[in-house]
């Protein structure tokens, strides 16, 4: 009876020992956020205990009302595609060593007028509430960023996509990892394109998505340094949509839009040799209207410039060509 037991009690602990850990990943509701201390704020519900990963998700609002102390965690990494507000003074996150967080075209703000409200690291503050708003794409971790990232944009080239970024300079870059996603969340490894390990002169690096999925997908780059350690940068989109005529290519770049984007048709099989673009607000009111003649192996390309007094929002682009009407979204920053 004794060698059962020490039989099964040596079982038991060979399948601890051996059982792998998952990362935990924690998101904001989807509905709106609300007050970080409020479980209904997060999905599963419950307020974020020691995890791995944070998401606050696009147009979600986050709410610190309260100190948030996780330094005795292990490292927790912050995605902010939606806002983390500290609406009232004293309000803190302390996050432990090792993390960071990443601004995926979120925003980090603090109203108030002193600098009581701060975002630390390893107990080193690495936002205060007198700083300006962080927004965009932006990396809060403690020393140097291991890249400097110059552009990073996702082009259509017949049925690749194109995924381009350059760097202007790179500190113990050991490699750069290439993720698609069909909902801007959950995001799968498509490869890995070798960094040039420490740089201070421009560097461009080109990954072909060979098989891409029909319709928008999202596109993450994230880098790893020599030690493990790593950082996402935004996120860029492609639209590639079937037609009964062939493949009909409705894309926007870069977006989000901080400067001048580009609207890109290509290699539409069309019924009629025209193509009409038009751009909305949100609000459905029509910016502008463009008729262009087209033959049918030719592309056709349109620029949005930021400054020609288009104030920053959500943005509908609509391109028609014979009976096939194609939309797509575009944020312009």
């Amino acid at each position: 009876m004794k060698s059962l037991l020490s039989s099964l009690i040596f079982i038991f602990l060979i399948l601890v020992i051996s059982t792998p850990t998952f990362a935990t990943m924690v998101t904001s509701n989807g509905t709106g956020g609300g007050d970080w201390d409020d479980a209904s704020s997060w999905s599963p519900s419950g307020v974020p205990g020691c995890v791995d990963t944070i998401s606050i998700l696009a147009g979600d609002v986050i709410e610190i009302t309260t100190q948030q102390d996780y330094e005795s965690c292990g490292p927790i990494i912050i995605l902010v595609y939606g806002t983390i507000l500290f609406p009232e003074n004293g309000s803190k996150l302390k996050l432990p060593c090792g993390s960071s967080v990443e601004g995926l075209g979120g925003l980090i703000s603090a109203p108030g007028d002193d600098n009581s409200n701060k975002i630390s690291i390893c107990t080193e503050w690495v936002w205060e509430s007198d700083e300006a708003d962080m927004s965009g794409s932006f990396s809060l971790r403690l020393g140097a960023l291991p890249i400097t990232l110059v552009s990073f944009e996702a082009e259509i080239d017949n049925t690749t996509v194109l995924l381009k970024w350059t760097t202007a300079a790179e500190i113990n870059n050991d490699y750069f990892t290439i993720e698609r996603s069909t909902n801007g969340l959950s995001f799968e490894e498509l490869g890995k394109i070798q960094g040039s390990g420490n740089s201070n002169v421009l560097k461009k690096y080109v990954y072909s998505d060979k098989k891409p999925l029909k319709g928008i997908s999202y596109y993450r780059l994230k880098q790893t340094d020599f030690d493990g350690k790593f950082e996402y940068f935004k996120l860029v989109t492609a639209n590639l949509s079937e037609t009964e005529d062939g493949i009909c290519l409705l894309n926007v770049y870069p977006n989000p839009c901080t400067g001048n984007c580009t609207i890109n048709l290509d290699d539409c099989p069309l019924s009629s040799n025209e193509v009409d673009v038009q751009l909305y607000d949100a609000a459905g009111n029509k910016i502008t209207n463009r008729i262009q003649p087209k033959n049918s192996d030719s592309d056709v390309s349109f620029h949005i410039n930021t400054a020609n007094n288009l104030s920053p929002g959500v943005y509908i682009v609509r391109a028609k060509t014979g009976n096939k009407l194609q939309t797509q979204k575009v944020i312009i920053k």
